[in-house]
């Protein structure tokens, strides 16, 4: 069995779970989240495989975003530097692919301000391709997909074509149908799991 995680799609979906509850008040309270223990035990699995999948900031030249995402930008690094060896330390592989770019907002129809937003490009396709490749070239079994990103759907359709069984992990509050639809099953984090694991 071997986990694939879209790293902003999880830790945003912990955030959101244990905020809604009162337990954190934003996400840098996450740095010491035991998300090996959480995911052994919503799996029933020990030792798993698990790979963390996070993008690269990537700020386009010529362009000055505002301030606030500047500062945006600034706390997503610093929280890195304390994440990514937390995650090593329970046997988490870390891996950078695509990038989380800055660019503009098309004009708002009323007043025609635009306005820098963050967006993520390329992890689901990083996912797509290391599942699958560990599906045709390592034989594995049981991919364990945690990402609500339904361009994994064709990928998830290619996995089953190996006779390999597919597992969705999700929060119990935010499941994807698309996904869910194509998962051989869907394994949903409920608030008390992902509270339990919260330090």
């Amino acid at each position: 069995m071997k986990v694939y995680i879209d790293g902003e799609n999880c830790r945003k979906g912990l955030a959101r779970v244990l905020s809604d509850q009162g337990l954190i008040k934003n996400e840098r309270t996450l740095i010491n989240y035991r998300l090996r223990d959480l995911l052994e035990d919503v799996l029933a699995s020990e030792g798993i495989e698990i790979c963390y999948y996070a993008s690269k900031i990537k700020l386009p030249q010529g362009y000055t975003p505002s301030k606030a995402v500047l500062n945006h930008i600034n706390v997503i690094r610093q929280y890195s530097r304390k994440w990514i060896p937390h995650l090593s330390s329970q046997g988490i592989e870390y891996i950078k692919a695509g990038s989380l770019k800055v660019k503009s907002s098309k004009k708002c129809a009323n007043c025609g301000k635009t306005q820098d937003i963050l967006q993520e490009k390329g992890v689901d396709v990083r996912i797509a391709i290391d599942a699958l490749d560990d599906v045709y070239s390592k034989n594995k079994k049981h991919v364990v997909i945690m990402s609500s990103d339904t361009d994994l759907c064709p990928a998830m359709h290619r996995i089953q074509s190996y006779n390999a069984h597919v597992t969705y992990v999700c929060f119990a509050d935010a499941p994807n149908r698309a996904i869910a639809a194509v998962a051989d099953e869907t394994v949903t984090i409920s608030i008390s799991k992902a509270r339990k694991y919260l330090k």
